[in-house]
């Protein structure tokens, strides 16, 4: 192997390697044995042709593509190891022009990890708000949430909808009599609760389960779907269920039946309780990040703009998942909260860049108080790290996490130098009290 550091610039190396012609025939050779079965040479049954005469009739071009994806991974490593760099995200490789029997040059660029120098890690000076405080009426919307979660429900079976029942449907639209205004299936409609398209629900009232209706209806001009708005549309409507969904009382026998506790008085205690580990682990959260950012503050540091671009890009898909979940749309989102496109991505930028950054410090503080995990420890952090990602607790298992074990192992490390970090700090606790309510407490 014969690999040249050209230059590490912006936390990125630039190198260059040569693969020998010897290495690309090996390549050649399993190229062949891979891809022959997809040729017909004059003279020979397909797939059984010599190489030779493969590529006289086909060009030895044909077989270049495998041989170079067999063949660079292994060399780009060894190049790695003899430059002994500290790589960190994806490599963007360039593969130069191939002669058969020649040697062939490949270009590389990669990230590579950042030289992050260290303040010092004890006496970082937060300021953090005042612990909160459940309160009664905390406690009262957690049981009334409780309460709209688990209604009563009665099937109509066939009596008709009425005001205030739940209706099932599937519907397609079509606009101007052809284009596509959308479908969906399995809505529930509440009658009476206006919220379907303006003139459909009033429709909807006296229907029976497995009615049929074909609705026509103008979209308002002040629509938002801009291409939709003033336009005739027909919906086809199917009827799929219809109920009468009613609310548990809050009272002995909810908490009995619905929360498996032997009185409200007992469920209004554990609804505290929890709701005061979720405030704790707010106020927990809260401290970490800031002892993260006081640090942050301290170290002037890079991370390579391709790195951020590939976080960048996996947190904008976890996100369209999220809101996809939820019926919504990336455009929806943007829509709603008054956000143009450009401003998203800046901020979504940002946001992946200080991911990075806090990885980068956080493996040097690693690194630097040579943190470890018990066997135990890492036990219990798969376990825990399977149920949040919805694996059963008896198949949570280092053997069957693979790769993922690498990430389970390295925040339980990171979780011991924050831990570190917070012990060894100067919190100031806000004068002033923080306000907020039981939406900003459910993490």
């Amino acid at each position: 192997m014969n690999a040249t550091l050209e230059k590490v610039e912006n936390s990125e190396a630039y190198l260059e390697f040569v693969i020998e012609a010897a290495k690309l025939e090996e390549g050649m050779e399993k190229s062949y044995k891979k891809n022959v079965k997809n040729y017909h040479v004059p003279g020979f049954r397909k797939g059984s042709a010599p190489r030779y005469m493969l590529e006289a009739k086909y060009g030895p071009e044909v077989l270049y593509g495998d041989a170079v994806d067999f063949i660079v991974p292994d060399e780009y490593y060894a190049a790695i190891r003899e430059l002994n760099l500290k790589t960190i995200g994806e490599p963007d490789i360039e593969v130069g022009y191939i002669v058969k029997g020649k040697p062939v040059n490949v270009k590389v660029r990669v990230p590579v990890k950042p030289e992050v120098i260290l303040g010092s890690l004890e006496g970082l000076e937060i300021k953090v708000p005042q612990p909160y405080a459940v309160t009664e009426k905390d406690v009262e919307k957690y049981l009334q949430d409780l309460c709209s979660k688990n209604k009563i429900v009665i099937d109509k079976e066939q009596k008709p909808a009425a005001q205030g029942d739940t209706v099932t449907i599937d519907y397609e639209c079509s606009v101007d009599g052809s284009l596509p205004g959308g479908k969906e299936q399995n809505m529930k409609v509440v009658l009476g609760a206006d919220t379907f398209f303006p003139g459909l629900e009033e429709k909807l009232v006296g229907v029976k389960k497995g009615d049929h209706l074909h609705v026509e209806t103008t979209f308002p001009q002040n629509h938002p779907a801009t291409q939709l708005a003033g336009k005739r549309a027909l919906f086809k409507i199917k009827v799929k269920n219809v109920e009468n969904i009613q609310p548990w009382e809050l009272n002995d026998q909810f908490a009995q039946q619905v929360a498996k506790m032997n009185s409200l008085e007992e469920l209004r205690s554990d609804a505290r309780r929890k709701l005061s580990e979720i405030a704790s682990q707010r106020d927990l959260y809260g401290k970490k990040q800031a002892v993260i950012k006081a640090l942050l503050d301290t170290c002037e540091f890079d991370v390579p703009d391709s790195l951020v671009m590939q976080q960048a890009q996996l947190m904008l898909e976890e996100f369209t998942k999220r809101v996809s979940a939820e019926g919504g749309s990336i455009e929806l989102y943007l829509q709603m909260t008054n956000t143009d496109f450009a401003s998203f991505k800046k901020q979504l930028w940002e946001d992946a860049k200080m991911v990075i950054r806090t990885n980068c410090l956080l493996e040097k503080i690693i690194e630097e108080k040579a943190f470890e995990v018990s066997d135990e420890e890492l036990k219990n952090g798969i376990e825990a790290f399977g149920i949040r990602i919805g694996m059963a607790k008896e198949n949570a298992k280092k053997e069957n996490l693979g790769p993922l074990v690498d990430k389970v192992l390295f925040d339980l490390k990171a979780d011991k130098a924050v831990a570190y970090l917070l012990e060894h700090a100067c919190i100031a606790v806000e004068d002033k009290k923080e306000e907020t309510t039981l939406v900003n407490l459910q993490l």
